[in-house]
């Protein structure tokens, strides 16, 4: 009955946004998006066939930290939908692999994933494991009084106006979930990576802008350019003669509007793209109400995976059951319409505390339950894998031991830098025991 009415609410809304037309694809991707997933899944993977790495990976975590009534840290994938990722993984690792030369994986979510601890540890893992193209997505959070990211820095002389997912407004939203508008001729901004190895690490030598080619250009003061490119109206990307961590931008309007939401840098080589698109305050509907033009500027980043790690919102405040599910299955159904052949991989949130205003939380906020039952409903349903960090790190009654570890913050619903990349750890010794048990069976 659930399932009924989330595709009922569905149609509802595509209707009235998109028309009869796609109405009519959204019945047929809930009858076949299994199928479909599986059926590409195996063609891809025949792409990539006799490229594929023969060893195992050998991981343990750097942070371990026990929790009472922790299931098993593995992902859940039933209908093996996640095989073919882990071949060009595998394609990545082997030395006659050139039918692969980088896997991109886009990671969407709340201030969890926007402060970047969590999904930088992911990035650096897998970098080091499968191959370093480049930083890959960046986010001008900063230059809208934000959190930044980690590992890079966009100044501006300019005072951006900006709009979000979470409160959208007349700006459009790019592809990092935000959009930042400036209504003047010109406008600058300034990039530079930060290398906490000082080995060159985040260098770059190609830059996509994205930006609203329709009302504004976008131009390099420096370094060199030797080539451009136009993708869409919405981006623009720039090789550079040479590996560099700083560059000079200019945009120009001659309508004095001038729209951007982010950069995209790399660096040529092989390797995993790990993309980050995190909003404070995001849910599930905050992405699933976005215009074509977030999920086409998306799906330009090739994604072979998309991570979809949302929830602790939804449980502040009454939760809607058939709501919940309804936005879920509408965020998937953007994602796989721009994107049919990217798979996605399902995450549940950590229990927390409830809110309690300024005060400091002191009851764990048991509503997180309910929304991880939600979205594992959902992915169970539907064939999607998942991995349920709920049940991880001890499930109901958890969040006291995350505070007594001294890995959350005040607020007690969100974490300390520790924290989170315990988290990232736990993703990725997951993917890679998924990974292991699939070099394991096709070779």
């Amino acid at each position: 009955m659930r399932a009924g009415i989330a595709v009922n609410e569905i149609m509802m809304r595509i209707l009235k946004k998109y028309g009869t037309a796609v109405c009519a694809t959204l019945a047929i991707f809930v009858y076949q998006t299994v199928t479909v997933s599986i059926s590409a899944n195996s063609r891809k993977y025949d792409e990539t066939a006799g490229n594929m790495a023969t060893d195992t990976i050998v991981y343990q975590p750097s942070l371990k930290y026990g929790f009472p009534k922790a299931a098993p840290n593995e992902i859940v994938d039933s209908a093996g939908v996640l095989h073919d990722f882990f071949g060009r993984l595998s394609s990545l690792r082997s030395s006659a692999g050139d039918s692969v030369s980088t896997v991109s994986i886009v990671h969407m979510g709340d201030s969890h994933i926007q402060a970047d601890f969590f999904t930088g540890t992911v990035r650096k893992l897998m970098n080091h494991y499968f191959g370093n193209p480049g930083r890959g997505l960046i986010a001008p959070h900063k230059l809208m009084k934000s959190n930044n990211g980690r590992h890079y820095k966009i100044n501006s002389t300019n005072r951006w106006q900006h709009s979000f997912v979470v409160k959208p407004n007349d700006i459009p939203i790019g592809i990092t979930g935000m959009g930042l508008q400036v209504k003047d001729f010109a406008a600058d901004a300034d990039i530079l990576t930060v290398d906490e190895s000082f080995q060159g690490e985040w260098d770059f030598n190609r830059i996509t802008a994205y930006c609203n080619l329709e009302k504004a250009d976008v131009y390099l003061l420096h370094p060199d350019v030797t080539e451009t490119d136009t993708i869409g109206s919405f981006a623009k990307s720039f090789l550079l003669d040479s590996l560099t961590n700083s560059a000079e931008i200019n945009f120009i309007s001659p309508e004095k509007e001038i729209s951007f939401s982010g950069f995209h840098l790399s660096n040529g080589k092989r390797g995993v793209f790990y993309n980050s698109i995190g909003i404070n305050g995001a849910k599930f509907c905050s992405y699933s109400l976005c215009t074509d033009d977030f999920y086409g500027q998306v799906a330009s980043l090739n994604p072979d995976l998309v991570i979809l790690s949302m929830g602790t919102n939804e449980a502040i405040g009454a939760i809607d059951e058939y709501r919940l599910y309804s936005d879920i299955s509408e965020l998937v159904f953007h994602i796989r319409h721009s994107s049919p052949n990217t798979i996605v991989l399902f995450t549940t949130p950590a229990e927390t505390y409830a809110r309690a205003g300024r005060r400091t939380p002191t009851v764990a906020n048991g509503k997180i339950g309910k929304v991880r039952d939600i979205i594992v409903d959902f992915a169970e349903k539907n064939g999607y894998p998942y991995w349920d960090l709920y049940n991880i790190t001890g499930g109901k009654g958890s969040a006291p031991e995350w505070n007594k570890k001294k890995l959350m913050v005040r607020d007690r619903i969100h974490l300390t830098q520790r924290g989170y990349e315990y988290q990232g750890e736990l993703l990725f010794e997951a993917i890679v025991k998924s990974y292991n048990q699939y070099i394991k069976a096709n070779t």
